[in-house]
Formats: structure tokens, sequence, C-alpha cells
């Protein structure tokens, strides 16, 4: 698939584990106040599609800082 697609060096691949991560963990974490605050309060205070949409910008948006950060070294 190299005409589509470049390969990632050991860097990019280092950053992007790095950044699924912390996207999972902030998945979690929206996931965790949401189910507590409806056991809690009997009410969501998080939409499904902003903790999807905000896991997903967490994890690009981390991997795209740490790759501009492994660049500039």
């Amino acid at each position: 698939m190299k005409l589509f697609f470049k390969d990632m060096s050991r860097k990019e691949s280092e950053n992007w584990n790095k950044s699924a991560i912390l996207g999972f963990y902030v998945y979690m974490f929206l996931l965790f106040l949401d189910l507590t605050s409806l056991l809690f309060l009997e009410r969501h205070i998080f939409s499904t599609i902003l903790i999807f949409w905000t896991g997903l910008v967490v994890a690009y948006g981390c991997n795209f800082i740490l790759n501009l950060k492994t660049k500039k070294k």
C-alpha cells in the first residue's frame, strides 16, 4: 500500500501509541463521569456524540502535536 500511504517511522509509531492510549483514557474518564452522574443525578451530563468526538480529537490532536515536536528536533 505504499502507493497511497507512507510507512510510519519508529518515532511516529511510538507517538501514535501514546496518543491512542491517551484517547482511550479520555473515553474511559468521560464515560465514568457520565455514568456516575446518571447513577447519582439520574441524568447524563455528556451526550454520546460529545464523548465520541472528544476521544477522537484528543487522540489525533495529541498525535499531531507529538509529531510536530519530533520534527522540530
